[in-house]
């Protein structure tokens, strides 16, 4: 007989709670969650089709390394956006998520991991943060992140952050306008409002963004096209 030997090693975060696990960018490899995220992709799109009357304005090209930008107007935001892409589209993409709001315990941590594609970014420690991501993604090689530059559903005006991070380290810039969404589920409401019209509009990549100029770019972008009345679309008033 061989004298080799199967010895089992358990995946290396395995000691840490839960929330901490899934919170975690890069993932580690894990078939169960894997699996059950790739049956949440299905379930958060076929949930918010089912629900709302959705316009699709533009596209998302396919490069290996892009960051979606949208304005934030609900917690609807991210179905919206994985609801309108394909799932080769949708499998790439990880979703940036406050950690004090949605990874302080295991119930939201699974929702937003597993329904929403979500990691967690550490709002209150931020600049620590942005080292972290500042020295993690110049290597990372393929992927797409979503994130809300604005950082809130109650502003609109975004910040470079963690968006200056990606521009910097050479990351396609996508700016996204969501419009109709504040109307699905304005900001202090327990319940959403379903049947309603909601536009996903996707711009094209940013040229050469830098980290002084992007939140500028973005803002304009979303004032042109996040509204559903007809003076956000550039019409007369």
């Amino acid at each position: 007989m061989s004298g080799a030997r199967f010895e089992y090693e358990p995946f290396p975060d395995l000691e840490r709670p839960l929330a901490v696990r899934l919170g975690q960018y890069p993932r580690q490899p894990d078939l169960l969650y894997d699996t059950a995220r790739a049956l949440g992709r299905r379930l958060t799109a076929t949930f918010f089709r089912l629900q709302f009357r959705i316009e699709v304005v533009g596209e998302v090209p396919d490069l290996p390394r892009l960051a979606l930008m949208p304005n934030h107007q609900s917690h609807l935001d991210t179905m919206a956006i994985l609801a309108v892409l394909p799932e080769r589209y949708r499998r790439r993409i990880t979703v940036l998520a406050a950690r004090d709001y949605f990874f302080e315990r295991a119930p939201g941590a699974l929702a937003a991991n597993l329904l929403g594609q979500a990691v967690a970014f550490d709002r209150g420690s931020e600049l620590a943060e942005l080292r972290r991501w500042a020295r993690l993604l110049p290597e990372v090689r393929e992927g797409w992140f979503l994130l809300y530059p604005s950082g809130s559903r109650k502003r609109l005006e975004p910040h470079a952050g963690l968006a200056g991070v990606l521009a910097r380290s050479g990351w396609a810039i996508v700016p996204v306008a969501l419009a109709g969404m504040a109307e699905a589920w304005p900001v202090g409401h327990a319940l959403w409002r379903p049947f309603r019209k909601v536009r996903v509009t996707f711009g094209e990549p940013i040229a050469d963004p830098t980290a002084r100029d992007l939140p500028a770019k973005l803002l304009a972008f979303w004032e042109a096209h996040g509204r559903l009345d007809g003076i956000a679309e550039g019409e007369p008033s």
